[in-house]
């Protein structure tokens, strides 16, 4: 989270030339390109989720909670970040301080957000691994409400941006975030993670053939969540670590470069545009759909150019090839493929 390591970036104010502009344009493409991959990315996902209804799992709507966030981090808080930089570059102080007003607590929120969705779709694959009858049978308007509870959890820790001392005057404020954003949620992942390898250990020797089964579906999504709980620690542990430095060694924020602070900012984020990669490869009812539905946006952009090259005249439509479709035609076609998929 940004706060936590407004130190380091705070301090590139002050400097003349904190970076030299070739860098400025290398990073803020980068920002770019990661945040358009984590909006189109994850938008594909929720996408997906909405169209079909055998999708909408007890854990994948922890899952598109988590893409609802990443789209978050795509659209605003990527995009926030940029615009500061490129203030403080352009040396327009008044502007880059109120960007980064709003851009703290968004920064916070959609950290929250992420490991309070790893934190719970953890728990989740520990409960339907140790209750999986009980699992199957709970309602989903309780996973609805968990999601709503972390949603106004992780508004609630944001929006103490704007009460809590800021800056290196109370080391108070980096404890919190770092405890509640960090430190809890990823102590709770692991006990479930090891939970689950004892539960798996234990039952696998001990159980029925058809509750083997279900326990082998059921740890291999909990492998799936694993690999996006690696994926985070991966991620963000370069930038968190950047931030314990600072915290322990404040003089040390004079000697953090901006393409060091970059780097680890990017690598954060990189996260939220790598999530729709491991749903695709790791969970086929997700890959499936995406590939249909990608197949189906080419065809139709196929079609869109074909017919754009039509002439007109006279009142009539100018003898085309055998590839050239009526619009009767092509509404068939992608009727039959709609139903297929």
């Amino acid at each position: 989270m940004f706060n936590s390591s407004s130190n380091g970036s705070d301090s590139l104010r002050g400097k003349e030339n904190f970076i030299e502009y070739p860098w400025l344009l290398v990073w803020s493409s980068l920002y770019a390109f990661i945040a358009f991959a984590s909006f189109t990315g994850n938008v594909l996902i929720i996408t997906v989720f909405y169209k079909k209804r055998k999708l909408r799992t007890r854990t994948n709507y922890f899952v598109i909670g988590l893409a609802a966030a990443d789209v978050l981090v795509g659209l605003v808080t990527i995009p926030l970040w940029v615009a500061y930089f490129n203030l403080l570059y352009n040396k327009t102080f008044e502007q880059a301080m109120t960007v980064k007003q709003i851009f703290s607590p968004m920064d916070i929120f959609s950290g929250m957000l992420s490991i309070l969705h790893l934190m719970t779709i953890s728990l989740e694959r520990l409960y339907a691994i140790a209750l999986p009858l009980r699992h199957r049978t709970s309602r989903t308007i309780y996973n609805i409400m968990i999601l709503a509870i972390i949603w106004v959890s992780g508004g609630l820790v944001a929006a103490s941006y704007f009460f809590l001392p800021q800056g290196i005057k109370w080391k108070g404020t980096f404890m919190i975030y770092s405890a509640l954003g960090f430190f809890i949620p990823f102590s709770i992942i692991c006990v479930a993670y090891l939970s689950i390898m004892v539960i798996v250990k234990k039952q696998t020797k001990s159980v029925t053939r058809s509750r083997a089964k279900i326990v082998k579906r059921e740890s291999k999504t909990a492998i799936t969540v694993f690999t996006l709980v690696l994926l985070f620690l991966i991620t963000w542990l370069p930038f968190f670590s950047l931030n314990m430095v600072l915290f322990a060694c404040q003089k040390c924020a004079l000697s953090v470069t901006f393409n060091l602070v970059s780097f680890c900012k990017a690598l954060h984020y990189m996260g939220s545009a790598l999530n729709p990669v491991v749903y695709s490869a790791r969970m086929p009812e997700f890959r499936r759909p995406i590939a249909m539905l990608l197949r189906q946006r080419r065809f139709s952009q196929s079609f869109s150019r074909r017919s754009s090259k039509r002439s007109f005249t006279g009142g009539h439509f100018s003898q085309g090839s055998r590839g050239d479709y009526e619009l009767s035609d092509f509404s068939g076609i992608k009727d039959i493929l709609t139903e297929r998929a």
